[in-house]
């Protein structure tokens, strides 16, 4: 091999050591040194949730980090307004300094009104506040002069404000009148269309009990209970043939169902006229969409009935019964 040869092939083999050490410090370098040197350059991210959005800027920045566009949402915790609820990554993990953190604040709770369940009966309270997205919480129960038995008299939170869905709501319901104790007279050998009207006034809810009398003449009064308490059922046996003694009153089948349109109360009166009296058989306040049964109510007409229904001092409808 001549001197220029040998040259050309000393010049090729330290070509190809320089190659294969080149290989050795750019493999070293990709996949041993960059990836130390990013490792060592991450950033921890700090917790953020339940911060001030404010005081999360200033830890983000204090720590090389910058936050995302901010997600606006009401929450469902209660979280004050202006917090931070979520963020994105989460917190204690690494990421790059050039990578952002995703910030989700709180605009406070979702808010929602209360409706009213004033003058509702209390399963129907129950169904307007589930409806609604509420729960029924402590019922207290209390007699009233103005509401019916079984009636909300009052609520808390009122009807109207603001509250969050899934909260509770109270309610005071009607025992209707205290009962009073009554003596009654001896009304033996009474005509029973004299005394039913009476009867009633006192808040005696009456029944009669026809049974042949040899002596006391028929629709007089046999005998009765003489120590009642007002609200009492009370039975008048009354001098007859059964089942054909006339004026012995029923049950008046009517129903009203109070009208829509607001969550404000009304004030429902109904007047009935029948073959003995004149008289209102209920006058309090009622929940829109409210049901009164009068039957349920032991509302009692003797003969031919007129029934007359007024809200709010404005008549609906007029209707007969025979």
């Amino acid at each position: 091999m001549n001197k220029l040869n040998k040259t050309l092939w000393g010049m090729v083999k330290i070509a190809t050591y320089c190659l294969i050490v080149t290989g050795i410090i750019g493999f070293l370098t990709v996949f041993v040194v960059i990836p130390q040197w990013v490792k060592s350059n991450e950033i921890l991210v700090p917790n953020l949730v339940g911060k001030h959005y404010y005081q999360a800027i200033n830890s983000l920045s204090k720590a090389g980090l910058e936050a995302e566009k901010t997600i606006l949402q009401s929450s469902s915790n209660e979280e004050p307004i202006g917090n931070v609820v979520s963020q994105d990554p989460v917190a204690n993990i690494s990421i790059n300094p050039h990578h952002t953190v995703k910030l989700t604040v709180s605009i406070g709770p979702d808010l929602t009104p209360v409706p009213s369940v004033i003058g509702k009966s209390r399963d129907t309270a129950y169904e307007t506040l589930k409806s609604a997205g509420f729960h029924l919480n402590s019922v207290a129960y209390v007699h009233s002069t103005k509401y019916l038995l079984d009636t909300v008299i009052a609520q808390s939170p009122s009807e109207g404000s603001q509250r969050q869905r899934d909260s509770h709501v109270n309610i005071l319901v009607s025992l209707g009148r205290k009962p009073l104790q009554i003596k009654l007279p001896d009304l033996k050998d009474q005509p029973v269309n004299e005394v039913l009207p009476a009867l009633e006034a006192i808040g005696l809810n009456v029944e009669i009990e026809n049974i042949p009398h040899p002596k006391i003449k028929q629709g007089r009064i046999i005998s009765h209970e003489k120590l009642v308490q007002s609200g009492d059922l009370i039975t008048l046996e009354v001098s007859g043939i059964r089942g054909e003694t006339e004026n012995s009153g029923r049950w008046l089948t009517h129903k009203h169902t109070v009208s829509e349109g607001g969550n404000r109360s009304l004030n429902v009166k109904i007047v009935v006229f029948d073959d003995y009296s004149e008289r209102d058989v209920i006058d309090a306040s009622f929940g829109p969409g409210a049901v009164i049964d009068l039957e349920k109510r032991r509302i009692k007409v003797f003969g031919a009935a007129h029934v007359i229904v007024f809200e709010d001092g404005k008549k609906l409808y007029e209707r007969r019964y025979q």
